[in-house]
């Protein structure tokens, strides 16, 4: 079973910290969903782990039993709030190239393309002309089509509508055996839903909500507590 560690990871802009020394370990077969106030860190966590982002001290590491490397790129995949994407080309062409970069062949363009309800009237227009919702859409199945063990999702859902959000949440459900996922959201809801682990960060450091907290009818209340609490001297 592989795992992620995150150890001791530090990162500051200038005079300000934003990861004070975060450490956690992450395990494959689980999506975990990382919540935090606004400038909590949580984007800057996710572009370190990405390799966008260089970092002053800590380490990034898979763990595969007791064998241990870096995290490589392509071992990797994120799905980001800001996708960047070739605008110049159509939906269909993209996913076509994306296809067979990667040797997948187990479905069809159409079929990927259905995966995340992209209309048929959509496939040959060109990216540039989508909507926002519609590049997020394009980028997640980029990052299905690559397979990477660790997938890292920033605020994923937030531009869909309800049946493709109610989709993916299935997806993810249904993949998560085969990788670790990490998801930022706001919304507390989709965490709940969705997660096996809630995990807060909050003055720099991570640590678990705890599992009864999940359950409770009182969630969204211990959540709030929970992140309030890092305002506390």
């Amino acid at each position: 079973m592989a795992r992620l560690l995150i150890g001791h990871l530090r990162k500051a802009y200038g005079q300000q910290t934003v990861l004070a020394g975060a450490s956690m370990i992450f395990e494959e077969g689980r999506i975990y969903s990382i919540l935090g106030r606004n400038g909590a860190g949580k984007t800057t966590l996710f572009n370190c782990i990405h390799g966008d982002l260089p970092y002053e001290a800590g380490e990034i590491a898979l763990l595969d039993g007791e064998a241990a490397h870096p995290l490589q790129f392509e071992e990797v995949g994120m799905v980001s709030a800001s996708p960047v994407l070739p605008e110049y080309l159509t939906g269909y062409e993209f996913i076509h190239f994306f296809l067979k970069l990667h040797g997948r062949t187990e479905r069809s363009v159409e079929e990927w393309l259905q995966l995340v309800r992209i209309e048929p009237a959509d496939y040959f227009k060109l990216i540039k002309s989508y909507s926002y919702g519609m590049k997020n859409k394009l980028q997640l199945l980029c990052c299905l089509i690559r397979k990477p063990k660790v997938i890292l999702l920033d605020e994923p859902l937030s531009s869909f509508d309800i049946l493709v959000s109610h989709d993916i949440k299935e997806l993810l459900i249904s993949m998560k055996s085969e990788h670790i996922i990490l998801m930022s959201t706001h919304i507390l809801q989709l965490a709940r839903d969705v997660s096996d682990d809630i995990v807060l960060l909050r003055d720099g450091q991570l640590s678990y909500l705890d599992a009864a907290d999940m359950q409770d009818e009182q969630f969204e209340a211990a959540v709030i507590e929970a992140l309030k609490a890092g305002d506390k001297p």
